[in-house]
């Protein structure tokens, strides 16, 4: 029997994990890995494949959900995670995202919102609002967040030192 190697990332745990998964196996696989990671998994969902706005299916195969070798996966109890973003004097913006969206497809959104032209889009990163966390272009946004469906981020511009 051959097996699936996948990325995994979990409610609150920013870290990606490799796990190996039966290659006929369900979401169920995905949520018993997660599960020795110190996920909470109870009442979770698992997202990947060819639709990560909505869980996978847990009657049907990973495979016939398109998830392959060396794909991503997420494991939420939220189906969705409302962002919401500020920037500058602008008036905030909320909109709803799978917890497997990545921090980078959430400001893409965001600027497309804010007509932020690209050249200025490179010169701003999102962070936390009321830290100073910046979390990296690719962590899916519901390993930001543990016990809620909610994330604030505010738009700022990234420090360059010139000199």
């Amino acid at each position: 029997m051959s097996t699936l190697k996948l990325f995994l990332q979990f409610e609150g745990h920013r870290p990606v994990e490799l796990i190996q998964v039966a290659d006929d196996a369900d979401p169920g696989a995905v949520l018993a890995a997660a599960a020795t990671l110190g996920a909470n998994v109870e009442d979770a969902f698992v997202f990947g494949g060819d639709n990560d706005d909505n869980p996978l299916n847990p009657k049907k195969s990973l495979a016939r959900q398109g998830i392959e070798d060396k794909s991503r996966v997420h494991v939420h109890r939220c189906k969705k995670i409302r962002a919401f973003l500020n920037y500058a004097d602008e008036q905030p913006r909320h909109h709803d995202f799978s917890p497997s969206t990545t921090v980078d497809q959430v400001k893409a959104w965001y600027v497309d919102k804010l007509k932020m032209s690209p050249v200025d889009a490179t010169e701003h990163v999102l962070q936390i609002t009321d830290t100073t966390d910046r979390p990296d272009p690719d962590v899916q946004i519901g390993a930001l967040v543990s016990g809620r469906c909610d994330v604030n981020f505010t738009l700022v511009p990234i420090k360059r030192v010139e000199g």
